[in-house]
C-alpha cells in the first residue's frame, strides 16, 4: 500500500468535525502516518503510550484466556480516545474533540480501517 492511501484515509477520518486527529502506528509505537495535532505532547510519545495500552489490555486479555481486544475506548469530559487493531501488526488511534456522535466516529473508524485492508498489499512499512 502506498504512503498516499494511508494519508488519504487519514485525512478523510480526521475531516470529521468531531476528530482531533488520527494516526497509523506499528504495534511497538512507531508512527506510520499522523494527521491532526496533540498539542504540546509529541505524536510519537502520543503513539507509544497508545500503544502501551493496547499492549496492556492484549496482555490482560491473554491472562484471562479472551481474545484480543479489537477496541479500546477512553472516555473523558472533553473527548475520547479510541485504539483500533488494524491488523497483527498495526493498530489505527483517533482523539475526538468531543463526546458527540460517538457512533458515527466509531463507524468511520471500522470504515477506515476496512479501506485500509483492501488496499494492503501484505507490505509492512
Amino acid at each position: 500500500m502506498s504512503m498516499r492511501v494511508v494519508l488519504d484515509s487519514l485525512k478523510k477520518l480526521e475531516s470529521k468535525p468531531e476528530i482531533e486527529l488520527c494516526l497509523l502506528t506499528r504495534k511497538n509505537g512507531d508512527i506510520v502516518a499522523s494527521v491532526g495535532d496533540v498539542g504540546s505532547l509529541s505524536i510519537e510519545t502520543f503513539g507509544i503510550m497508545a500503544a502501551t495500552i493496547y499492549g496492556a489490555a492484549n496482555t490482560a486479555n491473554e491472562h484471562l484466556n479472551k481474545q484480543r481486544p479489537n477496541r479500546i475506548v477512553m472516555r473523558a469530559s472533553d473527548g475520547d480516545t479510541v485504539i483500533k487493531k488494524v491488523d497483527g501488526q498495526h493498530i489505527l488511534i483517533l482523539r475526538t474533540h468531543t463526546r458527540n456522535n460517538f457512533v458515527s466516529v466509531l463507524g468511520s473508524m471500522d470504515e477506515t480501517v476496512d479501506h485500509l485492508l483492501e488496499h494492503w498489499d501484505g507490505v509492512v512499512w
